[in-house]
């Protein structure tokens, strides 16, 4: 089974199977200012020669997916012949959401990915989570890291221990860096070379983990359970 990662920011979508490398697209919709009956969705942009002339419609708002229309027309866009050509009874799908994120918007996400797209199975996930798991992979020793989640609408700071997620310790950027881990611990920083797709990289080995198929829900188990299962199993 095919493994379709999609880091869902609110300004770019970097997406790609597990296998492949990752591609980053504008996460919006683009109408001209003259016509607005002519609409150009994600990397359709690129057809165009003179932009200036466009506005854009973003799917997310104060960093949550709230347009759902919007973002259906990029999903089906990014998902569709043109691009990644999902075969969604064999593809399973690893898409982020924010931390905090509202349960209503959770659970739109469960029925568009199962009851719509019908994916085989999903894992909804912070893409903090996903930056967490890349470095307890490349460094197995470290046994504490701090995420920083700088996205287009928050900064959040994140703690994991033993790869696991501190909710409690979660914060909105406020203070200095420094000022949230004790005194007496000595702190090093960690700059990917390529922070925008750090997340999606993460997910990308999240795919070939050993735990990866007991992370995920099945569409047979939603169907059989609803938004509870997902409730059970996401740690978001």
């Amino acid at each position: 089974m095919a493994t379709l990662v999609l880091d869902n920011g609110a300004y770019t979508a970097k997406i790609g199977y597990s296998l492949e490398k990752v591609s980053v697209i504008p996460n919006c919709q683009f109408r001209s200012k003259n016509s607005r009956l002519k609409t150009f969705t994600a990397n359709q942009l690129d057809e165009i020669k003179d932009p200036s002339g466009l506005f854009y419609i973003l799917p997310f708002q104060k960093g949550y997916l709230v347009n759902w229309d919007v973002q259906r027309k990029v999903w089906d866009h990014l998902f569709g012949k043109e691009m990644f050509k999902v075969d969604f009874a064999d593809t399973s799908i690893i898409i982020t959401e924010p931390y905090f994120n509202f349960t209503s918007i959770q659970e739109s996400m469960n029925e568009i990915l199962f009851e719509e797209y019908q994916f085989q199975s999903a894992l909804r996930i912070n893409g903090g989570s996903l930056s967490a798991h890349h470095c307890f992979h490349s460094k197995p020793s470290e046994l504490c890291c701090l995420v920083v989640d700088s996205g287009f609408s928050f900064t959040h700071i994140a703690p994991y221990c033993r790869s696991k997620k501190l909710n409690h310790g979660i914060q909105r950027l406020e203070a200095e860096l420094r000022s949230l881990v004790p005194a007496h611990l000595p702190v090093s920083v960690l700059l990917p070379p390529n922070p925008v797709c750090h997340a999606w990289e993460g997910g990308k080995l999240l795919a070939h983990s050993p735990d990866f198929d007991e992370m995920v829900v099945t569409r047979e188990e939603y169907e059989e359970n609803g938004h509870c299962v997902c409730e059970d199993k996401f740690d978001i």
